[in-house]
């Protein structure tokens, strides 16, 4: 079942199961177990008696019997490859004979044999026919009467079923005349009604329609007036912000005044107030001078320090304030300067970047042109030695390709040629060879041998194995001596390939007797029966060394057996078909 689990789970996981999370008491137990083995090992080693040498002298003795065994092995493995050799001697050729049984024209003469045997038969089946045409006939006679019999109960049963059906259908069809009248007028009260109720129902739709389209006008209307307010709203919010920077503008224009004129009141202010100090001293220097003559001078002289030091300190903080109030104008100026400054120098870093990077963009325009024209240029010399590479290289394979073709084509001409008809010839050898023996075997079992004359003559027709018809006498002086080649017959010099020896049980009991069955069943199927059902030739009987009951008893089958180092077993390879009388090799490429 899959599981749906983040990436960061899976690697946690795969750490964990890297972990050495074996418990130290388990790791100090095993190695004391291997302690323990390895002391009891030392200690019986040097034992007669014991495990290991016991089975140690076992594995000698066992060896013993191998090596015995391996040499009986040796010798029966020389037979196997022996009767394998024999067995696949025999299984080329009949691979060789079931290729030749698939091919078309052995097709053809197997069909005509089977043609000849269906035809011998076919009076025989033409007999049995005729009796069971007859016996079908008096069938068939007897049928046709007792179907004549049926048919006029049955006439007579309609003739009866009609008439009353008549009376029937008569009562009922006036039965649906009513109805239909009924039906009809009923039908016609509620088209009307139907018809009047669609008329007021259209009626309604156009007193509908004609509101809703009253509707939408309106609503246009409105929506056109709606957007004419919107657009009249943008315009006068726009002149409102116009209006209100303007009068920004001059708000700031008239604090710009008020802190000139103030600044000159203040001025005005402090020269009034340097007056008014001076009549004030004027005035406590008389008073002072009066008190003196008074007679109070220490007292005035006190209060005249004090009066002093008041004045002094009052001064001190008017001159604070001024200078304070002085230091923040010029604190103003001086940022409102500063502000106009750093404006300017950023403009004119601004328009100094502007020009630098213009001037950058010419420059990196006439150097991506050059740049442009090195690289057409590397492009166009790259080009011509690419076209001149590629010249040279077709050229080379033209040349290839020449000398490949014409090796092809020389050995084409062979293969298709004199070896093509040197196998084609041997193939039709080998067909007419096997259409003469199915004609002879014909012949004995006294078959029609018409079926397979055909087959032959359309075999030597397709492949037009026939002489070609003398010359006309125009031509026949100039072509003296030619006699046409008759290839309908096989060449006299051809012998058929004899089949190879059967198989000889040498290191089988007695074969039982053949059984019939069997033997029907592995009948050949190419139509080629023997003439004559001869007694199979007693084959020689070659002494055997050594059966397959010796060779258990020289030692037991328990597949420990092994040969002698240096015996090697030739290996079991398919031999290719060399006859020139197969086509095998035009299929499967063999030389």
């Amino acid at each position: 079942m899959p599981i749906a689990m983040s990436k960061d789970e899976w690697g946690r996981i795969n750490e964990w199961t890297k972990l050495d999370r074996e418990d130290p008491e388990v790791v100090r137990r095993r190695e004391y177990v291997k302690y323990l083995d390895n002391t009891s090992h030392e200690m019986t080693k040097s034992w007669p008696n014991s495990l290991e040498n016991v089975n140690k002298r076992n594995e000698e003795l066992r060896q013993a019997r191998i090596q015995v065994a391996e040499q009986a092995n040796t010798k029966f493995y020389n037979r196997y490859l022996k009767r394998k050799k024999e067995e696949q001697e025999r299984l080329m050729y009949s691979a060789r004979d079931v290729v030749f049984k698939n091919k078309d024209a052995p097709k053809l003469l197997l069909s005509a044999v089977i043609e000849t045997a269906v035809q011998k038969e076919r009076l025989e089946q033409i007999k049995f026919l005729n009796e069971r045409r007859k016996e079908a006939m008096e069938r068939k006679k007897k049928d046709d009467e007792e179907v004549v019999r049926k048919a006029k109960e049955w006439k007579e049963l309609n003739e009866e079923r009609k008439k009353r059906r008549f009376e029937v259908n008569k009562k009922h069809q006036q039965d649906i005349i009513e109805q239909s009248r009924e039906m009809s007028e009923r039908n016609r009260i509620e088209y009307e009604t139907e018809l009047n109720l669609q008329k007021l129902d259209i009626l309604k739709a156009n007193e509908e329609m004609e509101a809703i389209k009253d509707f939408e006008e309106e609503f246009k209307a409105e929506e056109k007036a709606r957007i004419f307010n919107d657009m009249e709203r943008s315009r006068a919010e726009a002149r409102a912000r116009k209006q209100e920077q303007e009068a920004r503008d001059k708000m700031d224009n008239r604090l710009i005044d008020v802190l000139l004129k103030s600044r000159a009141k203040i001025e005005q202010k402090r020269k009034q107030t340097e007056l008014d100090v001076k009549n004030e001293k004027l005035r406590v220097l008389e008073n002072i001078s009066q008190r003196l003559e008074s007679g109070d001078a220490a007292r005035e002289l006190k209060e005249q320090a004090m009066f002093d030091k008041a004045v002094k300190e009052k001064l001190e903080a008017d001159e604070a304030r001024r200078q304070a109030q002085l230091q923040k104008e010029e604190r103003f100026r001086r940022d409102k300067i500063e502000s106009r400054e750093q404006f300017l120098r950023d403009q004119q870093q601004r328009l100094h970047e502007f020009h630098t990077t213009r001037q950058w963009e010419i420059m990196n325009r006439f150097k991506n042109v050059e740049i442009y024209d090195d690289f057409l240029e590397k492009q166009r010399e790259e080009k011509e030695r690419k076209i001149k590479e590629y010249r040279e290289e077709i050229l080379r394979l033209w040349k290839e390709r020449e000398d490949r073709e014409a090796k092809e084509r020389a050995e084409s001409r062979y293969f298709y040629g004199e070896l093509a008809e040197r196998k084609l010839r041997d193939a039709d050898n080998k067909l007419l060879t096997h259409a003469a023996q199915l004609l002879q075997e014909a012949q004995h079992h006294q078959r029609p041998p018409y079926a397979l004359q055909r087959a032959i003559d359309a075999y030597c027709k397709l492949y037009r194995l026939y002489p070609m018809p003398d010359l006309p006498k125009s031509l026949a002086e100039h072509f003296v001596g030619y006699a046409p080649r008759d290839g309908s017959q096989p060449d006299a010099a051809y012998s058929e390939p004899p089949p190879p020896p059967p198989p000889r049980q040498a290191l089988t009991p007695a074969s039982p007797s053949p059984d019939p069955t069997a033997r029907r069943d592995n009948a050949r199927k190419d139509g080629l029966q023997p003439l004559t059902q001869s007694s199979p030739t007693k084959q020689k009987k070659e002494k055997v060394e050594e059966n397959i009951a010796d060779y258990k008893r020289a030692a037991p089958a328990n597949g420990l057996q092994r040969r002698e180092e240096g015996t090697f077993l030739p290996p079991i390879s398919v031999v290719p078909c060399t006859s020139e009388s197969c086509r095998c090799e035009l299929k499967m490429g063999w030389k």
